[in-house]
């Protein structure tokens, strides 16, 4: 069995030593691409994209990260993947397609990254509001996530003494039996 695409997501960390060499525009075009070929709800392609490169955005926008995103610093390229619920699927239950189908879009962008040999991490802490107003996004847009995307470095030694523990360890994954039921919800009601 060809297992070269597991292969390639099972290469994809969110690895934290970066380097700050820019990253060529063919690459980043390629990471687009793949973003703009996944799949999406009634093909509606909610996913938009605001790259971030131009130094003076680029440290108004870090200013902004948590205090824990420090290791962002050197980072030549922030993608932020942005949308709303009306560019997508609308299900009637609330549920809120159009970040699954952003999340789609996005993985696919961090699997070419690594495939590129580009480190592409995906951040939580941030100020939104505040990084919308910087990159003139209109208040009607979620600021889903940010992904944070670099060269990698050798040098581990900027990072907290947490960060590079994580930076050479092993990927550690749930066992399968753990997030998989087969026909029927057989998981603990507790289980984290």
């Amino acid at each position: 069995m060809d297992r070269q695409i597991v292969a390639a997501i099972a290469a994809r960390r969110a690895r934290r030593a970066l380097s700050n060499r820019p990253i060529n525009q063919e690459s980043i075009d390629t990471l687009f691409l793949a973003a703009h070929w996944s799949p999406s709800c009634s093909n509606n392609q909610p996913w938009r994209f605001v790259a971030v490169s131009h130094p003076e955005t680029l440290a108004q926008v870090k200013e902004h990260l948590t205090r824990g995103n420090y290791w962002a610093a050197p980072s030549p390229l922030i993608i932020a993947v942005v949308s709303r619920s009306d560019l997508d699927c609308e299900i009637p239950d609330g549920r809120r397609y159009y970040q699954f189908g952003c999340g789609m879009a996005a993985m696919s962008l961090m699997v070419q990254a690594t495939e590129l040999g580009l480190i592409a991490h995906p951040i939580a802490g941030f100020k939104q509001v505040a990084i919308k107003n910087i990159l003139g996004v209109p208040d009607s847009y979620e600021l889903i996530t940010l992904i944070i995307v670099g060269h990698p470095s050798d040098d581990i030694t900027n990072l907290s003494e947490k960060h590079q523990a994580e930076e050479v360890s092993e990927r550690v994954r749930r066992p399968l039996d753990e997030v998989i039921c087969w026909n029927r919800w057989d998981l603990p009601a507790n289980q984290a």
